[in-house]
């Protein structure tokens, strides 16, 4: 009975900040002034263990930077993937591992929206409810904002993806309403694919406040703040990011905390192992030194590793990676430190310096990767790297493109929806776009190789650049047939 009052009790309080949110949470609430025009979300949730739901309240400022006039504003609802069996993001063999227990659905509901704080008009695009179409009475022209408060329901399946819970850990990854990009093709409303990272975000401003029950322990993007409230037998945490692509958090009642400071980071490993658990971490941290070292300094305080009940292996989000538990074994070492070391990059590789996941995904899947074997090479030695790259890389490449007997089907450039499976998928953009860079890297001579990538980290950080914006550096930089050349190997490999 302790427990239904204290549910109720929380339900009135929030239902509260729902109706009077532009009160309660003002666009400038906790963040300070920035040059940067970027959205702003300021996010208001509880969550019941035992039903699994989280009632979500959320203020959004949104900027509309670009040189038209917005009419209407479109979000992916991404929990709508997970409500039907048929259409979960999973291939065909992967069913049993993402739902060990058998299929669970998992969805959220908008329940409110109000805009410039008057009732808003609203539908879903489409019957699968994956992106949410606010119609805009006043439409916000190039330079201009608008106030938008959405009241939602989530429900986390029980589902060992990024998404859902399982035995140890609660995973809140792309749990939200977000706002879609608006780039020059117009709204991107892609889908989320059952291959590939299907997501495409502008960097964002944070406060989320999230009531959990006291004996969870939370890793999230952004820092947590130090003040908690205490709700009976609940606890709030709030956190707050600045200039990141996207929000997750990971809640478990039996993590350990191990820490360490580098060049102004301080990175965490939440493990369920200890011996494992401090390996991840020594993993992270060296990672970050070089990653430091190569491309440019990470600009954040803080930089968490995750050991979770996720089947996939590794991935990532601003200023946390998710890590498969199952890898947290002595014999698992090396692929444990190779997964850290990869989503490590992507910090750097889709968390700073932003691009299309959907329609280039070599941009950040084949750096990421690239930046993997640097890491080895900058921690045990060339011949060590070589033979990385060698093996895992380049022979893959070229054994899978020698086997289809007309061609791959698909090319680096290709758009998820091309790949035929996640095996096409892994051996074009992964191995082929690290062979671009190796290539790359080949012809140029380590100095103005590594100089272009400092440019193209420096240039676009928090922003999203294309594969023209990296081609155009090297051009820039004297050499117009090195251009040409990566377009060629994008459309017809090596």
């Amino acid at each position: 009975m302790k427990r239904v009052v204290i549910i109720i009790i929380l339900a009135v309080v929030l239902m509260i900040s729902c109706s009077h949110f532009r009160e309660e949470y003002s666009p400038t609430s906790g963040f300070p002034a920035e040059e940067i025009r970027v959205n702003r979300y300021n996010i208001s949730c509880y969550f019941d263990q035992v039903e699994k739901l989280l009632k979500g309240y959320q203020h959004l400022t949104y900027y509309n930077n670009e040189e038209t006039i917005l009419e209407d504003l479109y979000m992916h609802l991404y929990p709508n993937a997970f409500e039907k069996e048929d259409a979960a993001p999973f291939e065909p063999f992967e069913q049993g591992s993402a739902y060990p227990e058998g299929f669970n659905t998992g969805f959220i509901n908008i329940d409110n929206v109000r805009v410039e704080g008057q009732r808003g008009d609203w539908e879903y695009k489409s019957s699968d409810r994956e992106v949410l179409i606010i119609r805009l009475s006043d439409p916000i022209g190039p330079g201009e904002s608008v106030e938008v408060d959405i009241c939602f329901t989530v429900k986390f399946p029980h589902c060992f993806g990024r998404f859902g819970y399982g035995e140890n850990t609660v995973k809140a990854a792309n749990w939200y309403p977000i706002a879609a990009v608006f780039d020059h093709n117009g709204w991107n409303l892609d889908p989320y694919h059952e291959i590939g990272d299907p997501f495409y975000s502008d960097v964002a401003d944070y406060r989320v406040s999230l009531v959990l029950p006291k004996g969870y322990t939370v890793a999230s993007t952004g820092e947590v703040l130090k003040n908690r409230r205490h709700y009976g037998e609940n606890r709030e945490w709030t956190m707050q990011a600045e200039k990141v692509r996207d929000f997750a958090w990971i809640a478990a009642e039996d993590f350990s905390v191990g820490s360490k400071k580098t060049d102004g980071t301080t990175v965490r490993s939440y493990y369920f192992d200890k011996g494992t658990g401090k390996k991840a971490l020594e993993y992270a941290v060296d990672a970050v030194s070089i990653f430091n070292e190569c491309f440019g300094k990470y600009p954040y305080k803080n930089y968490s590793v995750v050991a979770a009940d996720f089947f996939v292996g590794g991935m990532e989000y601003p200023n946390l990676v998710l890590i498969s538990k199952e890898l947290y074994n002595i014999e698992r070492l090396f692929t444990l430190e190779y997964i850290t070391v990869h989503e490590t990059a992507h910090q750097w590789w889709y968390g700073i310096v932003g691009s299309n996941q959907v329609g280039e995904a070599w941009l950040d899947e084949g750096l990421t990767e690239y930046s993997t074997i640097l890491y080895f090479e900058k921690k045990y030695g060339p011949d060590t790297a070589k033979g990385l790259f060698e093996n895992l890389i380049k022979k893959r490449y070229y054994e899978y493109v020698a086997a289809a007997e007309e061609g791959p089907g698909a090319n680096i450039q290709g758009t998820l929806e091309e790949y035929r499976d996640s095996e096409q998928y892994h051996t074009l953009v992964y191995c082929g776009g690290a062979l671009i860079f190796q290539n790359l890297r080949d012809i140029m001579g380590d100095e103005k190789f590594f100089r272009v990538l400092e440019v193209y980290y420096r240039n676009y950080a928090f922003q999203n650049a294309t594969a023209e914006d990296f081609i155009r550096i090297i051009e820039n930089m004297g050499d117009n047939s090195l251009g040409e050349r990566i377009r060629e190997w994008l459309v017809m490999g090596f």
